[in-house]
């Protein structure tokens, strides 16, 4: 931390989602946006023009040793988030890994423990929902015993056709393919759901998973172009208290106006969307009473006067406090994908230790 109160941040891949850290820290007055690295050079060299950072670096060695960096972001693909990251962690640096955190649940670990051991913050994106109001209320409200026991939650999303690399972001194209992504609308946009799921539930252990997965709804990717990844994934699973959770996530389907995220509690329930008390009428218990959580004007995914998961993540290493998106909450959420993709293989429910 510098003397000025300010964290010094790098970015190492200056890709898509790069271009959100670069924004949301640019507006966040706490962080200096200090250098950036990718390996392609013409490529980091306009991303540092586009946001005003004045060292483009060309190596990750000269950004992890640089001393007036603080923190770093790292927002490659999914196949190259290990070895930055644990470079950094060993440089003394705290880190925000994007998600998912890692296509291997022993690479979660192996990140895990480095920080551990190293006395860093290490924090991951698959938990950016979390900032939003309404999942911050909804934990507060499950926590605190308002909602009785929560015993299982659901989340259901589709996209009408959304598959990276094909429909959208058509200029990156290492989504579709599995040895660079992992997967498909599982591991790229599940990741999110699976994580607050889970934070709602209370962070319980996952015992077992059971999973399928369905390709080819829609038109197929242009030649010369070869998907190999999922576009529909259905998740279910048990926990070790007894709690359970399903997932219905989807890149493309045929489908319209069917989100929805529940969460189910002995007392009471919650419905997202906006965000919605439910319990049963005092007069009538048969009839459900629903109240409107957060105040008029409030949107669910509203972070004003919080921040994003960028912003969060500096404000906690400021103050000496673990960020809002834990390394180890990452690695429970990597073991479940990386079960619910062997189940989907098998057609067996899986068993985690």
């Amino acid at each position: 931390m510098t003397a000025s109160g300010t964290l010094g941040v790098g970015i190492i891949g200056t890709g898509t989602i790069a271009n959100q850290h670069a924004r949301s820290l640019s507006r966040h007055a706490p962080a200096r946006l200090v250098a950036i690295y990718d390996v392609i050079g013409e490529r980091a060299q306009e991303f540092g023009a586009r946001w005003q950072i004045p060292n483009v670096m060309s190596s990750l060695e000269d950004l992890i040793t640089r001393s007036d960096v603080d923190a770093v972001i790292v927002a490659t693909p999914p196949f190259a988030h290990m070895a930055p990251t644990i470079a950094a962690l060993e440089q003394g640096k705290h880190v925000l890994c994007e998600k998912p955190f890692a296509l291997d649940p022993n690479e979660a670990e192996r990140m895990t423990q480095t920080a551990e051991r190293t006395g860093r913050y290490l924090s991951v994106c698959s938990a950016r929902q979390r900032c939003g109001a309404a999942m911050r209320r909804a934990q507060e409200l499950g926590a605190g015993g308002r909602l009785g026991e929560v015993y299982h939650v659901r989340s259901s999303q589709f996209r009408v056709r959304g598959r990276p690399g094909i429909d959208i972001l058509k200029d990156v194209h290492w989504f579709i393919d599995s040895n660079r992504a992992g997967g498909g609308a599982l591991i790229d946009i599940g990741v999110y759901q699976i994580d607050i799921l889970l934070w709602l539930l209370g962070n319980p252990r996952v015992k077992t998973v059971l999973c399928s997965n369905k390709m080819g709804v829609g038109d197929p990717a242009p030649a010369p172009l070869k998907q190999d990844v999922e576009d529909h994934s259905v998740v279910m699973f048990t926990c070790e208290n007894g709690s359970s959770g399903i997932l219905e996530i989807t890149w493309s389907s045929n489908m319209s106006g069917a989100n929805a995220l529940l969460v189910f509690g002995t007392k009471a329930g919650l419905r997202f969307g906006p965000l919605t008390y439910i319990e049963p009428g005092r007069l009538n218990p048969q009839r459900a009473v629903e109240e409107r959580v957060l105040p008029p004007g409030v949107e669910d995914g509203c972070t004003e006067g919080f921040g994003d998961v960028s912003q969060q993540f500096v404000d906690a290493v400021l103050a000496g406090r673990q960020p809002y998106t834990p390394a180890r909450d990452a690695l429970e959420v990597t073991r479940v994908m990386h079960a619910a993709y062997e189940s989907a293989r098998t057609g067996q429910a899986v068993q985690l230790s």
